[in-house]
């Protein structure tokens, strides 16, 4: 370990501009010392004293395990409460190297943070200390509302918990909010859910909008109520005071504190209360009864998390013809659940689907369906699983008594004008239509409806060597031609046959099908944002070696 120690001290007395102000010595756990920093535009070279871990030059955790700390920068950005700056540099295994890096980066912060007290352009939020109450973890997500509050308003909030897990070693309960009230319970907001988000059972919390951050030098959030004396008016104290004077159930309630990060967008922090402990007491002023903080007590923040749609799927979506638009999937198998589940974790809200099926359990192997719900309809099963996955999922049809009539009166009614008429504009309603359904008897029956709206076939063959799209109006012959034209070259008899009078299956496993399902959904995306016409295409692969995909249009 003094090796180590040695090697540290002499690295760091050889990079140019900084100087040992404290030797490295081995601490109880880290190496620690002290160093100057000068860059040319200061007057003065800055201190730092340094922490060096156990795993350094190795993060840990994501996190690097070297800290450069002065408590006389915590005015400035991008400096943590303990007077560490933020670093993120690049990989080395190399010690020296790696010291090297982060000398750099401490340089770098230096200029363009103390120096030239640089602005990020987006919004930094507040550092917040979040901890167990009462021995469990809290969290709660928002979304942005149609409202706009005003300074110092407040009132009720509704919530809903949507589980009850593992935060680390600790519990965690996470909740959702669900609306907004004034202080006297006449509603301002109605946050939008999904439909199974917005049928969850109702807690009752309360909220403050401060408009202007409860902070200190805009990083840091507020650690003790004395803080807050000068930001919350006398009437919510009072309200404060009869809440808890007159609560019966509840054991501790969530208070939201609202302020703007922008002009137009309003970030929650919550402090989670204690019914019976609040920190505010009665005094009298001047023969007046007057409601006081009691500044000596710390606050318990809560996590929360915007979960508004820009920032939930913020890491990436399809393009806007499928995420704006309005989508029907046919058939809601392999290749359709996986197509479902594509749309709705990449930005799609308005997913329909159509299948008369029921889910097995040998269907959840190559589907996106679980074990846990047993034998159910696909399309009930389906419609559960996007909600559980996208708070912003919002199907309009999809249920099994849709699905049986669209087949039966497609498939028996089809030289009834008027009956032909509706499916046709019930079709045209959607922006994009999947036919993931492998029947050649409903591909045919499309092909005669008069459907202007973009109609997809996706099929797959046997042991997943091919899929074929066909998206142009010669969709059944194309198809036809591909599958029972020789064509694509394929084995036809070796099928899954399970046990049972059951129609035998294509052999693929879920890997095979995810793989051409995902590569052709991104060609579609592509043609999309190229706004190119899509044309039939197929996708083929050959695994005799290493495995090789291509695409070919016609």
């Amino acid at each position: 370990m003094n090796d180590r120690v040695t090697e540290i001290n002499t690295i760091i007395e050889s990079i140019p501009d900084v100087k040992l102000i404290k030797p490295f010595e081995q601490g109880k756990f880290d190496i620690e010392g002290c160093i100057s920093v000068f860059v040319e535009g200061l007057e003065q070279a800055l201190n730092f004293d340094v922490s060096i871990s156990p795993q350094y030059p190795f993060k840990s955790h994501d996190t690097e395990t070297i800290k450069f700390s002065n408590d006389d920068l915590l005015e400035y950005k991008h400096i943590l409460g303990n007077g560490s700056i933020c670093i993120h540099t690049a990989h080395s295994p190399l010690l020296s190297e790696k010291l090297g890096y982060d000398i750099a980066s401490v340089k770098a912060w230096i200029k363009k943070y103390y120096i030239n007290k640089d602005t990020d352009t987006h919004y930094e939020h507040l550092i917040v200390s979040e901890k167990a109450f009462k021995g469990n973890h809290f969290a709660f997500f928002f979304n942005e509302v149609e409202y706009t509050f005003s300074k110092n308003q407040y009132g009720f909030v509704d919530y809903s918990t949507l589980s009850n897990g593992v935060f680390y070693k600790d519990k965690i309960n996470s909740n959702i909010v669900q609306k907004f009230y004034d202080r006297n319970r006449k509603i301002l907001a109605d946050v939008k859910w999904n439909f199974q988000l917005k049928s969850l059972p109702i807690g009752g919390g309360l909220f403050i909008f401060l408009k202007d951050a409860p902070s200190n030098n805009q990083r840091w959030i507020f650690d003790n109520w004395n803080e807050f004396e000068t930001l919350l008016p006398q009437d919510f104290l009072k309200f404060l005071h009869s809440i808890e004077k007159n609560a019966t159930k509840e054991k501790q309630l969530p208070l939201f504190v609202g302020y703007n990060i922008t002009d137009a967008e309003i970030h929650w922090q919550v402090i989670m209360l204690e019914i019976g402990n609040f920190p505010i007491y009665g005094e009298k002023v001047n023969q007046q009864w007057l409601t006081i903080i009691d500044g000596n007590r710390s606050i318990d923040w809560a996590m929360t998390r915007n979960c508004s749609y820009k920032y939930f799927f913020g890491r990436g979506r399809l393009n806007e013809k499928l995420t704006n638009g309005k989508t029907l999937i046919i058939g809601i198998g392999a290749i359709g659940s996986i197509v479902a589940k594509t749309l709705v974790r990449s930005g799609c809200t308005k997913v329909d689907f159509i299948d008369y099926d029921i889910k097995e359990p040998e269907n959840v192997c190559r589907s996106e369906y679980s074990f846990f719900t047993g034998i159910t309809n696909k399309t009930n099963d389906l419609i559960n699983e996007m909600c559980l996955i996208s708070p912003f999922f919002e199907p309009t049809y999809g249920g099994y008594d849709y699905s049986e009539a669209f087949d039966f009166f497609l498939k028996s009614h089809l030289t009834d004008t008027t009956l032909k008429t509706e499916i046709e504009k019930r079709l045209n309603e959607y922006d994009v239509i999947f036919d993931c359904s492998a029947d050649n008897d409903l591909l045919y029956l499309l092909s005669q409806l008069k459907i202007d709206t973009t109609l997809l076939n996706l099929s797959i063959s046997n042991h997943a060597k091919q899929l074929v799209c066909a998206i142009e109006q010669n969709r059944y012959e194309f198809i036809s031609t591909q599958f029972n034209g020789n064509v694509l070259k394929f084995d036809v008899d070796d099928l899954h046959n399970p046990t049972g009078c059951w129609n035998p299956t294509f052999k693929a496993s879920y890997n095979d099908i995810n793989m051409l399902v995902q590569f052709a959904m991104k060609h579609i995306n592509l043609r999309f944002e190229q706004d190119k016409a899509l044309r039939n295409f197929v996708i083929e692969t050959d695994d005799t070696d290493c495995l090789t995909i291509k695409l070919k249009e016609f």
